[in-house]
């Protein structure tokens, strides 16, 4: 499959929608998918990987369904040709997590960028420190573990 490679004004243009679209996430933003998305995108986490606009929406869906709120700073971007990188701050809050209370976790992420959308995105994060630290007695098991290492 041939997709056409990003101009530097359009990959400003599709970070800026990106950016905004996670500044303001929540399900009213998921009609904005396809308008920052492929429709091949293949988007890969800490949690799974999910290939294409719909699956990505679904996931997205259900994320929010569980989370009271969940939003991103992205603290800085870098682009190279068709590739960027981004460097953020996510804000949530999990009614299950840390009593409710406001959490936050840094992030990266990877981008490729073809057809004036985002064809591929890699985020990177600590899923413990995002989830497992935060969960009574498995939280303390990680944090025990993490201290250990760090021995």
């Amino acid at each position: 499959m041939t997709y056409n490679l990003a101009d530097t004004d359009t990959s400003q243009a599709i970070l800026e929608r990106l950016e905004d679209f996670y500044r303001h996430l929540d399900n009213s933003q998921l009609p904005q998918l396809s308008r920052i998305y492929h429709p091949n995108i293949v988007f890969i986490d800490p949690v799974g990987q999910h290939n294409g606009v719909d699956a990505l929406e679904e996931y997205f869906r259900q994320l929010l369904k569980t989370v009271n709120y969940c939003r991103f700073d992205i603290q800085q971007s870098q682009r190279n040709g068709n590739e960027a990188t981004l460097v953020w701050r996510m804000d949530y809050a999990h009614p299950k997590l840390n009593k409710g209370q406001n959490l936050s976790l840094d992030g990266i992420s990877h981008l490729r960028l073809a057809d004036d959308l985002i064809l591929y995105q890699r985020d990177y994060y600590d899923l413990g420190a995002m989830l497992y630290e935060h969960v009574p007695l498995l939280g303390t098991a990680v944090r025990a573990l993490k201290a250990r290492l760090k021995s």
